[in-house]
């Protein structure tokens, strides 16, 4: 005997289960905002090249694409009008889950990189020395979020008392408990526990780091030294000061993912515990608890918000986007003023 609870995946054409206490067109409007500017990172980093400096910029360029699509698929399976809803377009919701899990996973693995590399320099050395195919490593959050989410092509199914909706029906009730429990470690425990173990090490590394650098620096000028970050390590002053670059760079881009890191926690929380209460107690009607919607509101601003984080943040995006943005202004504005100017003649 199947045992189904209505889902967060609503196929009917006006998203009903969002009128009770959110506006329908500002979810449209979150969505659309999520869509422009993921699209605008992919743009900007493909225009500039940010992409191939390092294999975490290459991530960053995927996790752009996710969040893309994951707004994507959503104005898809809510807001598209379908003449006819089935259990094929049911499972089409497995899509939206895969890229808001492959999402996830993909800032976990940019932590872990950014760990090794910053607390294990030397073993990270190595890894970049064998010069591997960056292609299998790309799709290790890809492979991870499909088989934590292929259970959704299972359990998503139509539901007959809601004409238009679907559903997630369980075999039953040991298989219900699985399925929470992955999820519940798979979206929350492991991302937070791992993302917040890697970043403080990588802090705690980048703090002792600097205090050496100041001590040598201050050896430096007490010998009277030209050039403090040559002293340092002994190289020239060219080398020192690309050296430093590389160290402010990685240090900002490191600031930047801590804080997609904080949004996401930020975001995710107030779902989780509201699923945990539920199924703790189930004191409550989850389906149509007002707080609900702000839940899944919430849930999808945090994939809009890293473009925004960047943009404040990110220097190489920042530097890109002036780029891109004066290449783009050097074309249009010739086409433009030569338009207007046929249009006096």
């Amino acid at each position: 005997m199947s045992i189904c609870v209505s889902s967060n995946v609503s196929t009917n054409g006006t998203a009903d289960y969002f009128g009770y206490s959110v506006p329908i067109y500002f979810m449209i409007i979150i969505a659309i905002i999520g869509i422009s500017a993921n699209l605008t990172v992919i743009i900007v980093f493909i225009n500039c090249k940010i992409h191939r400096r390092s294999f975490n910029y290459l991530l960053v360029l995927q996790q752009s694409f996710l969040d893309m699509l994951v707004f994507c698929f959503y104005l898809c399976a809510f807001y598209y009008p379908v003449p006819k809803r089935n259990i094929v377009y049911c499972k089409f919701g497995t899509l939206l889950f895969f890229c808001l899990s492959a999402s996830t996973l993909n800032l976990v693995f940019i932590s872990i990189e950014r760990y090794i590399a910053v607390v294990h320099p030397f073993k990270h050395r190595i890894r970049v020395n064998e010069k591997k195919n960056t292609l299998p490593k790309l799709c290790i959050p890809l492979a991870a979020a499909f088989l934590i989410t292929l259970q959704y092509a299972f359990i998503l199914e139509e539901d007959p008392a809601v004409p238009g909706a679907c559903t997630f029906c369980y075999k039953n009730e040991g298989f219900q408990m699985l399925s929470g429990t992955i999820l519940l470690l798979a979206n929350w425990v492991i991302p937070v526990s791992t993302m917040t173990f890697c970043y403080y090490h990588v802090y705690i590394t980048l703090k002792k780091q600097a205090k050496i650098r100041a001590e040598l620096t201050m050896q430096a000028h007490t010998k009277g030294a030209g050039d403090e970050s040559a002293v340092e390590i002994n190289i020239s002053p060219s080398q020192a000061n690309r050296k430093d670059k590389a160290h402010d760079a990685q240090r900002n881009f490191i600031i930047t993912m801590s804080v997609n890191t904080l949004v996401y926690f930020t975001c995710v929380t107030p779902g989780i515990l509201f699923y945990v209460i539920y199924t703790i107690c189930e004191c409550f009607d989850v389906i149509n608890h007002f707080f609900r919607n702000y839940v899944f509101l919430i849930l999808y601003i945090n994939n809009a918000a890293n473009p925004i984080v960047y943009a404040i943040i990110f220097k190489d995006f920042k530097e890109g986007f002036s780029k891109t943005l004066s290449s783009v202004l050097e074309t249009v504005l010739p086409i433009c003023t030569t338009g207007a100017q046929k249009g006096n003649l």
